[in-house]
């Protein structure tokens, strides 16, 4: 009875050896990790400085704050509607004449050299057309589309601002920013722009005359492949006698 006792506590040849391979991998893997380490090669990486970039310039917000229905001005301090002063105010219209208000807008806008060429006479809080109707500042782009036709068609279509919102127009949460979320209405041309810094990857050319990644790049490149015997295949052969290109021509 003893006996077959201790053979029914023995361990198993198969489980011993089993967990003598659990010990061995761990320390297996870390030798190897040591061997790829210690036999790579040395490559100098190309660096550069980290250019700074503000959140200003990645923001998503609109360029300027365009005016509503009614339009909010702010003078002294305090917002105020156009009406509230050029209803008793009656404007002088004459280009020569020095302004008293408004001395924050600069008017930089082609042959629009008048306050009145777009703001109604008698309603200061809404636009002027070409035909005499009028209508509110969100609803400029009407206004801007009587000069600018094709750009006014490119906005529509997507091509020309900025659509917020979904990609597709059927979600129905797009939104276009209009003209003067974008333009200056006084003097809409952009001022220059600074681009932002571009990648800085080892994937977009060669650092060096003998650079490494440059070299498996060019070898890991089928279309450079392809170029390269297509262009070894057309190259006419070099001093072939047989062609009448490279025969001397006969003095006579």
């Amino acid at each position: 009875m003893r006996a077959a006792s201790d053979n029914s506590n023995a361990t198993p040849p198969r489980a011993g050896l089993a967990q003598i391979a659990g010990y061995l991998i761990g320390p297996a893997f870390l030798a190897f990790a040591v061997y790829l380490f210690m036999s790579s090669r040395h490559v100098d990486l190309p660096s550069a400085p980290t250019p700074v970039v503000t959140p200003a310039q990645i923001t998503i917000a609109p360029p300027r704050t365009a005016l509503g229905d009614p339009p909010i001005v702010t003078i002294g301090g305090y917002a105020q509607r156009c009406n509230a002063c050029h209803k008793l105010f009656k404007t002088r219209d004459h280009p020569d004449r020095p302004r008293v208000q408004h001395l924050n807008i600069t008017l930089r806008h082609g042959l629009n050299n008048r306050c009145l060429n777009c703001h109604d006479r008698e309603n200061r809080e809404r636009l002027t057309l070409r035909n005499g109707d009028t209508v509110i500042f969100p609803e400029v782009a009407m206004l801007c589309a009587q000069c600018h036709g094709p750009v006014y068609r490119d906005w529509t279509r997507g091509a020309h601002g900025k659509t917020m919102g979904a990609w597709s127009p059927e979600v129905g949460q797009q939104r276009k920013l209009i003209c003067t979320e974008c333009h200056d209405p006084h003097s809409p041309a952009y001022p220059p722009y600074v681009p932002l810094p571009g990648p800085h990857t080892l994937r977009l050319g060669s650092h060096s005359a003998h650079d490494v990644h440059e070299e498996i790049r060019r070898s890991r490149n089928a279309l450079l492949h392809w170029s390269s015997e297509r262009a070894a295949s057309t190259a006419p052969a070099t001093g072939d006698k047989t062609n009448p290109a490279h025969k001397p021509k006969e003095r006579r």
